[in-house]
């Protein structure tokens, strides 16, 4: 009787045992679930506030920040707009997916002004700035206002940060890219020679100087000149169509400002002379529901083709122009 009574209370002691054992389980998981950021162990790392980046505002609609922005500069202001610190960062070729700066201030509200992309090289700015509004930046250009080099892709975003007590969060920084390219083709037809007419392009706007917020300050006129051109004979089957191709880039094209492109024919003779805004607001008609603005922020690469003639007194003309893959026939006196 004594060895049953025994195997009964160790089979008790066991089975309080397992529930004691549970009940402690229980209650170190609520009390894992109840701690807040507020509490820093070693097994939960404190709240943190991280700046993320995205680039979707582009005509493909698809976020390119981490395969083509690899600098950043972001300024953070306090509510009264008085600087706070300023984060930067360089990547070698890029910054990927997922890129997020870790921000260690204390709870508030901020406001951050970023410029991705703002080289030395292509972009006038001041380092240390007190307010927002000193965040200006200005092209380089020569001193007569002539820009023949290639810009550095410059992007631009500005949003406001709330950081809050014990919360872990990210601030999404929405870029708008700023700089442009155009590639321009003047084609001959069949027998009008270019090889040795010495073509040439400028686009000519007031668009070199932007404010914190990416609208344009007042600026000279900037004359921008091809940074690369080249020759080519695109005829086949022994007929001769001779080509000749440049790139530009411009800061950023606003719908209500004058912007001129002209093609001339041995540095004297003007071929065309168009309003570039206009000619290139007849290309927003591909569908998209957006307005004019917007098209323009989200477009940064243009492809025009002018397709020239001569008339019988051996002056060119333009017969036809063909920007990104639409047809436009000018009329008499439309150039």
């Amino acid at each position: 009787m004594i060895t049953i009574y025994n195997e009964k209370r160790n089979m008790i002691k066991k089975i309080l045992s397992v529930c004691g054992a549970m009940a402690t389980m229980t209650a170190a998981v609520m009390a894992f679930c109840s701690v807040s950021c507020s509490t820093i162990t070693e097994e939960l790392p404190p709240c943190e506030h991280y700046i993320g980046f995205g680039y979707d505002y582009n005509m493909m609609y698809t976020d390119a920040f981490g395969t083509e922005v690899k600098k950043l500069d972001v300024y953070v202001f306090d509510e009264d707009d008085r600087f706070v610190m300023r984060y930067s960062d360089e990547a070698a070729v890029s910054f990927g997916d997922g890129y997020r700066i870790r921000c260690g201030l204390p709870a508030g509200k901020y406001r951050l002004v970023t410029w991705a992309g703002r080289y030395a090289r292509s972009y006038e700015f001041a380092e240390d700035v007190a307010s927002p509004q000193e965040l200006t930046v200005r092209m380089k250009r020569k001193a007569d206002g002539i820009q023949d080099e290639e810009l550095d892709a410059l992007w631009h975003g500005e949003v406001e940060m709330v950081i809050g007590e014990n919360v872990s969060d990210t601030t999404e920084v929405n870029l708008a890219k700023v700089t442009n390219k155009f590639r321009i083709v003047v084609q001959g037809a069949d027998g009008v020679p270019l090889k040795d007419e010495n073509i040439s392009f400028t686009i000519t706007a007031d668009n070199g100087f932007a404010a914190h917020d990416n609208s344009l300050l007042p600026d000279e006129t900037v004359v921008y000149r091809p940074y690369f051109s080249t020759w080519q004979d695109l005829g086949e089957g022994g007929t001769v169509s001779e080509a000749v191709a440049a790139e530009l880039n411009t800061m950023r094209l606003m719908e209500n400002a004058e912007m001129k492109l002209n093609i001339f024919r041995k540095g004297r003779e003007r071929i065309a002379d168009i309003n570039l805004i206009d000619y290139l607001l007849l290309t927003k008609m591909e569908g998209y529901d957006m307005t004019a603005q917007e098209y323009f922020d989200r477009q940064d690469e243009y492809v025009m083709i002018f397709f020239l003639q001569k008339d019988s007194a051996g002056k060119y003309f333009v017969a036809k122009i063909k920007i990104n893959d639409w047809i436009i026939r000018p009329q008499p006196g439309d150039l």
